[in-house]
């Protein structure tokens, strides 16, 4: 018996290999490993230039999900947003998929994009920058068609994945109280009929600034759609607060980020009442997932059984939302 693997890595020879084969590459190509995490990210040098190849995490996304990335993605360039677009097997298809000892993986090979992630300090110009990309995102994805569908649906996220954070935390204990509390509260809020209007449609699902790159030639572009889908416009917002508050950044850079994506497309009223909702949404869905995944990827950097910090963050965004 084959004892049972939760992440395996693809050797890089192999696939090398494979990328010759399928997309008809000519004269040496080389493959080298550059992440491990939720996906696992390759360079892939050639005579055409290099490109970036991900391997998605089995049972990450379905082939229709994963259709879906590349379909959103292709429209975002052909709007003339810069993105790691997909690059076009000899087939015609977008992607392939082989079978792994933990079941099917999905990989792309991608445009690279030149350039450098945002992370520690940048200044409010640069967030405000991003913003003005995110607006540019949103507004050009509302011509987006695809024949597949893939919702973000982070709210059923929360609810499958609430019980590994949980279990994490001294059963009977405040915490373990309060969370429960807070989990319960904003799923029922946001699932009243207040919010059931306000826009939604494709999403990056992830824009947070290490996902975001200052580009060679001075412009930024976008990548790491993993989690993108149909979904309310706003929580792409949500998203970028998160990590900037996570990383404890000044709130000034969070209302310019705020101001650049309003000089593109300005929110309304109800996005930006719900806002504050979705902030603790996502702090809730980002530690569950961390919960879960922590026996796949490995340990996260701070998060391991003293959950302080995270339990602060969480009350912070309850206040913030007007919840208990």
């Amino acid at each position: 018996m084959t004892f049972p693997v939760s992440q395996s890595v693809l050797d890089a020879d192999a696939l090398a290999d494979e990328l010759i084969k399928r997309y008809g590459l000519k004269g040496d190509v080389r493959c080298r490993l550059l992440s491990r995490g939720m996906n696992d990210i390759y360079r892939i040098g050639h005579q055409a230039g290099p490109h970036a190849l991900k391997v998605a995490r089995a049972g990450k996304s379905t082939k229709t999900e994963f259709s879906y990335e590349q379909d959103y993605v292709q429209h975002l360039s052909g709007q003339g947003i810069e993105v790691s677009s997909p690059v076009a097997l000899v087939d015609g298809s977008m992607f392939f998929s082989v079978t792994a000892p933990e079941g099917q993986r999905h990989i792309v090979m991608m445009r690279w994009l030149e350039g450098v992630p945002y992370a520690g300090d940048f200044s409010e110009d640069d967030a405000f920058r991003m913003g003005a990309l995110l607006g540019r995102m949103h507004l050009s994805a509302s011509s987006f068609s695809s024949p597949h569908e893939k919702l973000v649906d982070s709210e059923r996220k929360v609810r499958e994945r609430l019980p590994y954070l949980l279990a994490m935390v001294e059963p009977q204990s405040d915490d373990h109280e309060f969370l429960a509390r807070a989990a319960e509260t904003v799923l029922e809020q946001l699932g009243s009929s207040d919010w059931k209007n306000i826009p939604r449609g494709p999403c990056h699902g992830d824009l947070q600034c290490a996902n975001i790159m200052k580009l060679a030639f001075g412009g930024l572009g976008a990548f790491d759609f993993s989690d993108c889908g149909h979904d309310p416009l706003v929580k792409d917002i949500a998203a970028f607060n998160w990590r900037n508050d996570f990383d404890d950044r000044p709130q000034a850079v969070n209302q310019s980020f705020v101001n650049g994506y309003d000089s593109i497309r300005r929110l309304s009223d109800s996005e930006r009442a719900v806002l504050p909702l979705f902030r603790v949404l996502r702090h809730i869905f980002i530690t569950s997932t961390m919960a879960q995944y922590v026996n796949h990827i490995g340990p996260v950097v701070g998060f391991d059984r003293k959950l302080d910090f995270y339990f602060d963050m969480l009350r912070r965004y309850c206040r913030e939302a007007g919840i208990v």
